[in-house]
């Protein structure tokens, strides 16, 4: 019997913040509130504290996400391996961020799924504890789609010859339907 754990209760803790910047550059927060930690964060860890020294770190490191129009408050939980139904390449249009495709190993194994890359810079340090993570969906991406969900990937902790992400948090937020208005900046914080 496999045991679901509330995403309230988990050690590890994260907060999404999805703000709409308008063409004048005000901010309207869309949408605030916890994220759930997966199992797929554990199976990252596990790997990154079980590698050999010379390994490299990148494998393990949190750098890709997703967005998708599936979400619902039942995938809310720690057992989520994937999205509801993630953008394929051509829902991204024009991006202000690289996208690649390799394999998702979490949840049934999809190859050649597309994972929007996160910007280094977009990787903050806020404490000894605490990462941020920012996506930035400019005003011509992702136009006249519907957006209510997103979810953070580790690279490849199976050190796999093809890369094989793992989902490790996930958010379902309210629908928010994307026009060329609008830039869309996901605040993601992590807390361990």
């Amino acid at each position: 019997m496999s045991t679901v754990i509330n995403y309230k209760d988990s050690l590890i803790k994260g907060h999404l913040e999805v703000l709409k910047v308008h063409e004048d550059g005000t901010e309207e927060v869309h949408f605030s509130e916890q994220n759930v930690i997966t199992s797929g964060m554990g199976h990252t860890l596990l790997k990154a504290f079980n590698a050999q020294g010379d390994e490299s770190i990148e494998d393990f490191q949190i750098r890709y996400f997703q967005l998708g129009f599936g979400g619902l408050a039942s995938r809310q939980v720690s057992g989520t391996g994937d999205l509801g139904y993630a953008f394929d390449r051509s829902a991204y249009s024009v991006v202000n961020f690289d996208l690649v495709e390799h394999d998702l190993s979490s949840g049934t194994p999809v190859s050649g799924s597309v994972f929007g890359v996160i910007p280094i810079p977009f990787i903050t340090k806020i404490s000894d504890t605490k990462v941020m993570y920012q996506v930035v969906l400019g005003s011509e991406a992702c136009v006249g789609r519907t957006i209510n969900e997103i979810g953070l990937f580790s690279k490849n902790p199976d050190q796999a010859a093809v890369n094989g992400s793992y989902l490790c948090a996930y958010r379902y937020f309210t629908a928010l339907n994307k026009t060329n208005s609008i830039s869309v900046i996901f605040r993601w914080t992590i807390e361990f």
